[in-house]
């Protein structure tokens, strides 16, 4: 007889013989234990226990990792969100009406939100001071530097522009944002003439209509908070009918394509030679049609900010 499928446990074997006559032996015995499968003993639910009771804390450690990071990224966005409104309230919500200037600004945000800032202020003397500006860094911090200075110009009375650099640069460097700086170019456009002030900024680009050629003016100058007691240089030239003045942000020529190529200076100048013809707001049209095509589908990692002047 056999004996399958037998439950662990202990045994005993029971057996006797007997012979061709009939006769039976001694009985005789064997003990046996059938022992149950390696992942039903003792030490298999002892481990099935640390398993789960490890599974249970790396659920809960995974848990609170993926609530805070969706904290973490509502609350990026909330920031992102907030710096966006701060920088367009910044912004002027109407470009002033000048008779015999046609003016233009453009201002495209990136990913992170930029400290771009443009402005205007128009005279009772019917003259026009146009700035164009990058606080360092992104977010809210840049965004209260580009405060401090719109605060700074709208209590500022009428003076040159190397001189609002100056008492800006004083501003800034008192508020002490630590690392924290602004670059700025200022412009003050009065009649027939340009007067023209850089704190760390790119050139200014101004197309002459008489000979169809893009002037790239670059005016030193360090960024305003670095240094106490700075003294800025300062331009004067001439601003003729049909003449263009251009004020950027280092977004656009440093705009890189997928080879990792910036858009570069240069190609900004020969693009203002090539639409000169245009209007102001034709102009940062064209070069945002350039920029984009640069960019092939990427945004801009920088903020990209325009000014464009034209003298009717």
């Amino acid at each position: 007889k056999e004996y399958t499928n037998l439950k662990e446990g202990n045994y005993v074997f029971h057996v006797r013989a007997m012979d061709a006559s009939g006769g039976l032996s001694e009985e005789g015995k064997t003990e046996f234990s059938i022992s149950p499968p390696w992942y039903r003993t003792l030490l298999a639910y002892g481990m099935y226990l640390i398993a789960g009771i490890i599974c249970f804390i790396l659920f809960g450690k995974f848990q609170a990792k993926k609530s805070f990071l969706k904290a973490e990224h509502e609350r990026k966005n909330s920031e992102l969100a907030a710096a966006k409104d701060l920088q367009n309230r910044l912004l002027p919500k109407v470009v002033p009406s000048i008779k015999g200037l046609d003016i233009a600004g453009f201002l495209r945000t990136s990913t992170e939100v930029g400290g771009d800032y443009y402005d205007f202020f128009e005279q009772a003397d019917g003259s026009l001071y146009a700035m164009c500006g990058d606080a360092t860094g992104h977010g809210t911090p840049s965004g209260m530097l580009v405060s401090i200075t719109k605060a700074g110009l709208i209590g500022m009375p009428e003076m040159e522009p190397k001189e609002m650099l100056r008492e800006l640069n004083r501003v800034v460097k008192k508020v002490d944002l630590g690392i924290l700086r602004m670059s700025l170019n200022i412009v003050h456009i009065k009649d027939n003439e340009l007067t023209l002030s850089s704190a760390g900024m790119p050139p200014y680009y101004i197309y002459r209509a008489s000979s169809k050629t893009t002037e790239e003016i670059m005016l030193s100058g360090i960024p305003l908070g670095s240094f106490n007691n700075v003294h800025y240089d300062q331009l004067k030239t001439s601003f003729h009918t049909g003449d263009i003045l251009v004020i950027i942000s280092d977004g656009l020529p440093e705009a890189p394509n997928l080879a990792a190529e910036l858009f570069d200076y240069t190609k900004v100048q020969e693009l203002i030679s090539k639409h000169g013809n245009e209007t102001a707001d034709g102009i940062i049209k064209k070069l945002m049609v350039e920029a984009d095509l640069w960019l092939a589908g990427k945004q801009n990692p920088d903020d990209i900010t325009l000014v464009v002047i034209k003298h009717l």
